[in-house]
């Protein structure tokens, strides 16, 4: 970001493409201490507009620029938003305004004002189909190229976290060097498993209803330390992509991995499992699948633990 805008906003619940963001505009500001003189902070959830608007009006001290970065601003009132939206139409061009907002309400006559006067940055998590195109772009962003089938090996390792995928991409991009690129062995090597691949071993095996590598999986889950509750939504997560799947299968004729990818919102590869696996399931089954994940998630809400994971684990898998 060379020409540093006086009003941004990072609008979405991304909060590594947040601070990815907002890392980017210090840098690019020079003023990446939190003791200078020319930053602030400020939370909208405690801080009054006024002062956020007179700080920004305040000229730099002994420096060319002020960073005012103020988080959550979608805490504010529709009254708070009309004082910012006068300082907003015409911003003081020595300091730069950094909005943090999860989401904000496009309804608002505020928006329309942000649109025109901000440079707005989407900090949305990508899709599980936009993972791979991720990955690649950041790879490349970090001086080195990785193929489809090195990134989509890259997310069966380490999960859809971006901060701990981040992790990983700087990890390969030291073991680049002058080479300039990685292979799938490269990442099989040098990317440990994580509780996400577990989880990915765990629902491909139940897919496929494979009953002891289905156990196996899980053990290795609850002994890394993941919640039994969030094990149990990762599964019914999967078996809602199974039943796309199976609709998908049923409207006849041969459906591409493009086109499977698209409707089911998930990577071209993880499409060819689910189709794969979808031919396993009648409907019958998976009608009595929901009714096992429903239970699950009761029996968890009323104390079980490990034992209702593994009970909905076997019955899943008979």
């Amino acid at each position: 970001m060379s020409n540093l805008p006086p009003v941004a906003l990072l609008l979405g619940d991304e909060s590594f493409l947040v601070d990815r963001e907002l890392k980017a505009i210090e840098a690019a500001s020079e003023i990446t201490s939190p003791e200078d003189m020319n930053r602030q902070v400020f939370d909208a959830a405690e801080s009054n507009v006024g002062e956020v608007v007179n700080s920004a009006k305040t000229l730099p001290f002994l420096g060319s620029r002020r960073l005012i970065i103020v988080k959550a601003v979608d805490k504010w009132s529709a009254s708070q938003w009309d004082t910012l939206t006068a300082y907003l139409e015409k911003p003081n061009p020595s300091t730069t305004l950094v909005l943090i907002a999860e989401k904000i309400d496009k309804r608002r006559s505020y928006w329309k004002t942000l649109k025109k006067s901000a440079h707005i940055v989407e900090c949305v998590k990508p899709s599980d189909s936009e993972l791979t195109g991720w990955i690649r772009r950041i790879s490349q962003e970090a001086g080195f190229e990785v193929g489809a089938n090195v990134a989509q090996s890259l997310v069966l390792r380490v999960g859809p976290d971006l901060q701990l995928l981040y992790r990983e991409i700087l990890k390969l991009q030291a073991f680049a060097g002058d080479k300039g690129r990685v292979t799938v062995e490269d990442v099989e090597v040098l990317v440990g498993e994580s509780r996400g691949t577990t989880v990915f071993v765990l629902c491909d095996a139940l897919g496929m209803r494979q009953l002891g590598p289905s156990l196996k999986a899980l053990r290795k889950l609850l002994e890394l330390g993941e919640a039994p509750v969030k094990i149990v939504y990762m599964i019914a997560r999967h078996f809602r992509i199974l039943t796309k799947a199976r609709y998908l299968k049923e409207r006849g004729g041969r459906v591409n991995p493009g086109e499977a990818a698209s409707s089911l919102g998930v990577p071209p590869f993880v499409a060819r499992k689910a189709m794969d696996q979808a031919a396993k399931w009648s409907w019958d089954r998976l009608d009595r699948v929901v009714r096992e994940l429903l239970h699950a998630d009761y029996m968890l809400k009323s104390g079980g633990k490990e034992e209702v994971v593994e009970k909905l684990v076997i019955d899943l898998c008979t």
